[in-house]
């Protein structure tokens, strides 16, 4: 991270927005069955690695008074997810991140948001959308009765990183039709 952000320095001159976007759900498990090191990566990953970055961009950002830093979550942030308590328990923790940083860093023009997909045709539920039978299922639960884009998710995320948004600070955004 140190080494990122000194590249960033050194040929953009610092950095002006900060999306934390890195996410890795984990393997399957009941949480009295749960490898501790598999656990304990999916929360490094989603928690520990968006903290580290965000800590190096709030010093950059708070020095210069303005920034944002948007996290993405995910609509486990409040429902839970059987089987993948790290990954729910990360994109909870996540959620109170984003607003304790952005409750230290409003008075230095910094804002803090995350942004929590719902089902979202990616990588990470492909085994469900792929799955006729899961995807019935998972359609049955979501009130537009279809899966999200990943540019719906963009597009959202250049509105809240813009000046449309600048009287938005400390939330979570959940865009999960």
């Amino acid at each position: 991270v140190d080494r990122m952000f000194q590249q960033l320095d050194e040929r953009w001159g610092g950095i002006d927005i900060l999306v934390n976007n890195a996410g890795i759900d984990g393997e399957r498990a009941v949480s009295w069955e749960a490898d501790l090191a598999a656990w304990k990566k999916v929360i490094d990953v989603n928690l520990f690695g968006a903290f580290c970055c965000a800590r190096a961009a709030l010093q950059r950002m708070v020095r210069q008074k303005s920034g944002v830093i948007l996290s993405t979550s995910s609509v486990h942030e409040e429902i839970a997810w059987g089987g993948y308590s790290a990954y729910a328990a990360s994109k909870a923790a996540l959620g109170m991140m984003t607003k304790t940083l952005a409750q230290e860093a409003a008075g230095f023009g910094v804002r803090v948001l995350a942004v929590a997909p719902g089902a979202i045709r990616t990588p990470i539920n492909r085994s469900v959308w792929a799955d006729p039978a899961g995807l019935k299922d998972l359609l049955q639960k979501i009130p537009l009765r279809r899966l999200g884009e990943p540019d719906e998710i963009a597009r959202l995320a250049v509105v809240l990183v813009s000046d449309t948004a600048s009287y938005m600070t400390g939330r979570t955004i959940y865009v999960d039709g």
